[in-house]
């Protein structure tokens, strides 16, 4: 499975823009988290999916986090201390309430609850707010944390979680990737020294076909072909169904729907 932070706030912002009743959008919120904790996992992904059916496998040494492994590090006391701040707060409240105990975060909610006044208020200021919401939801990934998705969207700590509290073993979690920089449509596309000298007519004349194509079907124009695949066409120049269909990014869907128009081009070019 792949994703982006931006998929993730399109996904919250359909969330909170539907028509949906509250009780749907906050389990649909929940939802949403349990999914970024098995997305977020740092074991084989395989093993956190058959756990869920109670079966159990050696990492399989084929999916991406066996094959490119993420980044860690030691999240021993970070789970430590976000596990005794759910249960500090009586194990009701939802991941932004945890967080902003954790920083320290002074606000009316806080105060009437007296959280401010617990051991656990603000001990988690070696981190920011991201990092400890990736480690909120790793913790949920390896079962750690329980989400009341029928309740309110309360953390509480689950069996494992408190053997973990009790044996206080090592756990590694991964970093988030870094923040990528807004780009512009400029930049979006493919910059031109990337596209060999002698491939970039025939490279813009892709992209001019593609354009028109997205215009009259009004979708955006990577839902054709990324620019990536359009480069790889460039380069490849295929004669032929059978030639485009070994182009890297070009799908048997895609192939039917767009080759004849995209080997037109490439023919005239060559013509």
């Amino acid at each position: 499975m792949l994703y982006g932070h931006e998929d993730v706030a399109l996904r919250s912002r359909f969330i909170e823009e539907s028509d949906a009743p509250e009780p749907r959008k906050r389990t649909e919120r929940q939802k949403l988290d349990a999914l970024l904790g098995l997305a977020e996992t740092a074991s084989c992904r395989r093993q956190a999916l058959l756990s869920y059916f109670g079966d159990h496998c050696d990492p399989c040494g084929n999916c991406d986090t066996c094959l490119d492994p993420p980044k860690l590090f030691d999240g021993t006391i970070a789970a430590q201390k976000a596990l005794s701040c759910i249960y500090r707060t009586g194990e009701r409240f939802g991941q932004a309430y945890i967080v902003d105990v954790l920083l320290g975060v002074q606000n009316d909610r806080i105060a009437q609850f007296g959280h401010d006044r617990i051991s656990t208020f603000g001990i988690g200021t070696e981190h920011d707010a991201r990092l400890w919401r990736a480690i909120l939801r790793q913790l949920i990934a390896l079962r750690f944390v329980t989400v009341d998705l029928a309740g309110h969207g309360g953390l509480s700590i689950a069996p494992a979680g408190r053997d973990f509290l009790r044996t206080k073993p090592t756990v590694m979690l991964r970093e988030p990737r870094p923040r990528r920089a807004r780009q512009g449509k400029a930049a979006r596309g493919a910059a031109p020294s990337a596209v060999p000298e002698a491939d970039q007519a025939l490279f813009q004349m892709l992209r001019e076909k593609r354009l028109e194509l997205a215009r009259a079907q009004n979708v955006p124009p990577y839902v054709i072909f990324h620019d990536k695949t359009l480069m790889e066409l460039a380069a490849a120049r295929p004669a032929s169904r059978a030639d485009m269909a070994s182009v890297p990014g070009v799908g048997e869907a895609k192939l039917d729907r767009y080759g004849p128009a995209f080997l037109s081009v490439i023919a005239d070019h060559a013509g």
